[in-house]
């Protein structure tokens, strides 16, 4: 049994929520087993490879990035945890599970102190096999969600340092980017005295209002440091 398959966990109602396409090796000596975990996990819609023994396993691991490796723990050529420390340290951030005949509680920590994401000891219901699907992806599928949105605040800061080198405003490195707003840019900015034409027939003008309209709409600065910066903008057109 999984360690995370809770009791009141429903799958037929549950199942799907968040639901990614991982690529997953199931690595088994039990052919009919290794068939059946590889059905399974494909009408899940996962890209699945399979290997019967541990060399293959291996050399798999050593070929491509896998979101997540099932194995068994007892394999001929190299054991689970063998294949977990190769996978691991080429792809540091794989999920794997091991499958163990031996479902003693020694076996099940020494795994997960390995770095196991989960362990399953046989025997085991393939609805198991399909909570712990649900439950990797939905783990990966936030991995991935906070990497998207670290990239999204780095490439933020990357534009406000480009608003803050366009306004001319001191040195960055003081500055802390979890700060949601821009007073450094406010205390800088110059009243909005005047509206110029001149700016509508200026390129340059028009990539960095752009730019910093991007900002407002995200949340990154405020509306007033919004006008302060078109001021000085406008300020900087050549006449």
């Amino acid at each position: 049994m999984s360690r995370f398959a809770a009791a009141s966990f429903n799958p037929a109602e549950e199942l799907g929520q968040i639901q990614m396409d991982l690529k997953i090796l199931i690595i088994d000596d039990d052919k009919r087993l290794l068939s059946a975990l590889k059905s399974l996990a494909e009408e899940e819609c996962h890209r699945v490879t399979t290997c019967e023994n541990g060399l293959d396993g291996m050399r798999s691991c050593r070929e491509q990035k896998f979101d997540l490796v099932i194995t068994d723990l007892m394999l001929p050529g190299a054991g689970g945890l063998e294949i977990m420390r190769e996978a691991r340290k080429i792809s540091p951030e794989t999920l794997v599970v091991l499958i163990t005949g031996y479902a003693s509680l020694e076996s099940a920590i020494s795994a997960i102190r390995e770095g196991a994401y989960d362990y399953v000891a046989k025997p085991f219901k393939l609805d198991e096999i399909r909570i712990l699907l649900h439950n990797a992806s939905e783990r990966i599928h936030l991995v991935h969600e906070n990497e998207r949105l670290l990239g999204e605040l780095q490439g933020a800061y990357k534009q406000l340092q480009g608003v803050k080198e366009l306004m001319g405003v001191g040195n960055m490195d003081s500055i802390d980017p979890h700060h949601s707003q821009l007073p450094f840019i406010a205390g800088s900015m110059l009243p909005l005295y005047y509206q110029d034409n001149r700016a509508a027939t200026n390129p340059g003008f028009l990539s960095d209002l752009e730019r910093i309209s991007v900002l407002l709409e995200k949340g990154f600065i405020s509306q007033e440091e919004f006008e302060l910066c078109k001021s000085r903008l406008l300020k900087n057109l050549p006449h």
